[in-house]
């Protein structure tokens, strides 16, 4: 279990205004923007969105990549500003690290900090697609996965 925080301005924009629906409409809205991305697992997924902008995820029967793609992809909503989660994972793994992107960030010049060269760039938009459509289309706050060497 654990609390991950995110950038509440920025992300896509599943609803007008934080403050204009409830917190079982924007649930709603999560869990099918969830599955309309096709992420494993997303059907096993429940979300609460509380008035803060705190999002709870619970589910099971996960794998650790289909795990934390649904954390970056909630989390990277507009009005989120921190996912609280508790999922299980049916096929643990390691851990990838995250990163939020700075202004005039590439993904080549976060794989060069991250990985020691710009080579490694596709490593980074694979582990966060279908979140992400193309290598050049990050913004600031956006928090992405970084997945470790194999």
């Amino acid at each position: 279990m654990g609390l991950f925080s995110f950038v509440k301005e920025a992300g896509e924009k599943l609803w007008d205004a934080v403050t204009g629906q409830n917190g079982d409409e924007q649930s709603k809205k999560l869990e099918t923007h969830i599955t309309n991305l096709g992420l494993p697992g997303a059907e096993n997924v429940k979300v609460d969105v509380a008035s803060d902008g705190t999002a709870t995820v619970t589910g099971d029967g996960l794998s650790q990549e289909a795990k934390e793609k649904i954390l970056v992809a909630i989390g990277n909503v507009a009005g989120i500003s921190q996912v609280n989660e508790s999922l299980s994972t049916a096929q643990p793994g390691p851990e990838s690290r995250y990163y939020t992107v700075k202004s005039g960030d590439t993904l080549s010049a976060i794989s060069k900090a991250e990985y020691g060269t710009a080579n490694e760039y596709q490593r980074i938009f694979e582990a966060n697609k279908p979140m992400l459509k193309h290598p050049d289309k990050i913004y600031p706050g956006q928090v992405l996965i970084i997945p470790n060497k194999p």
